[in-house]
């Protein structure tokens, strides 16, 4: 059976055989009646607008990244700055300086897309050369070293005090672990999840691939928690309990004019999830955000992951009547779709970028 050995190993069978690969398409396509429902209930379709009226558009990818960041509570908010294309770069040093952030640091678009161009930067020179290689808006912010990356998707009615944590998911970093002989590229070749990184890696980081690691030494293959980048998602709902609910509604009600989306966080120890002792929130994502533990096929099924994402986007229907009942205005329909269109024009010149 070795040419079905070679079969399994060719990347298009990879994402065939393993419904987690599968494009967005798949998962989101199946639920468009529902939404369909919930814009008739609202009475109108852009009604996912008013579940979050502190966010833009609430939250559905067309925000700023750095205006959210700056509504996250202090204590846990990272250290960041807003690089607009087209400033001196000379400014860049004393404005790095003045905001305590210190090489390395992460550098991601403003409006980001799927973990694109999110780069870890060593030094000035590199900076220089990143923001002058792509002409957008960057957010610079202070690399956080922390071991673990958690994602908490978080909602809660208007008007209530208590509301819910309906998702944990944990991320396993993409790596491969040396044998002492093979080469990076060998050891990648024999992981189908590192295998469909190979191009963005021989691209990124080539002299990577020729290096032969020892023996149980773990060579790290990304630094972004992105399921398209390879970090491995994990059901980790078993961690929901009511002090962590109770903790997120503290964190929640911080954040003007939230009510739904999902926490992006590195921390010290999952303990840090009941306390906020050792954790950043490096990212708040508003209606588009996703229950994430749905992409671990070990705890669950596609179909599984399909009634998952319908029970969330109830959710947020539920959430924007409530708030259009206080007074929330929906955007309006041109301004959303001028907006989506910005949206799908700017995700196409980042794919050409990266």
């Amino acid at each position: 059976m070795k040419w079905w050995d070679r079969v399994e190993k060719r990347p298009f069978f990879i994402k065939l055989f393993n419904w987690e690969y599968w494009p967005s398409k798949a998962f989101y396509y199946p639920v468009v009646p529902q939404i369909l429902w919930l814009m008739l209930r609202a009475r109108h379709l852009c009604f996912f607008t008013a579940a979050n009226p502190g966010i833009y558009t609430g939250g559905m990818g067309m925000e700023s990244k750095y205006d959210t960041i700056l509504k996250t509570p202090e204590r846990y908010r990272p250290r960041a700055l807003l690089f607009r294309t087209g400033e001196p770069l000379s400014s860049l040093p004393k404005r790095l300086q003045a905001s305590g952030i210190h090489f390395p640091l992460i550098a991601k678009p403003d409006l980001g897309f799927r973990g694109l161009l999110v780069k870890k930067i060593e030094d000035q020179a590199a900076l220089a050369t990143y923001l002058q290689r792509y002409p957008l808006d960057f957010i610079l912010q202070e690399y956080i070293g922390l071991p673990e990356e958690v994602g908490v998707l978080y909602h809660r009615m208007p008007g209530e005090e208590q509301g819910k944590v309906t998702s944990i998911t944990t991320k396993e970093f993409l790596h491969v672990t040396g044998d002492g002989a093979s080469t990076v590229e060998e050891l990648i070749r024999h992981k189908p999840r590192a295998l469909l990184q190979l191009g963005r890696i021989r691209t990124q980081d080539p002299q990577l691939l020729i290096q032969v690691p020892d023996a149980g030494q773990r060579v790290g293959l990304g630094i972004v928690g992105n399921h398209a980048k390879g970090a491995r998602f994990i059901n980790s709902n078993h961690l929901i309990n009511p002090a962590l609910c109770r903790h997120f509604d503290r964190i929640s009600k911080e954040v003007d004019g939230f009510y739904y989306g999902r926490f992006d966080i590195k921390c010290q120890s999952l303990d840090s999830l009941y306390t906020g002792e050792g954790m950043k929130i490096i990212e708040i994502n508003g209606t588009c955000s996703e229950p994430t533990h749905i992409y671990d096929p070990e705890r669950g099924s596609y179909w599984s992951a399909l009634r998952d994402i319908a029970y969330h986007w109830r959710i947020i229907g539920r959430i924007a009547r409530a708030n259009r009942r206080r007074g929330v205005a929906y955007l309006s329909h041109g301004t959303t779709a001028r907006e989506f269109l910005h949206l799908f024009a700017y995700q196409r010149k980042i794919r050409e970028l990266g």
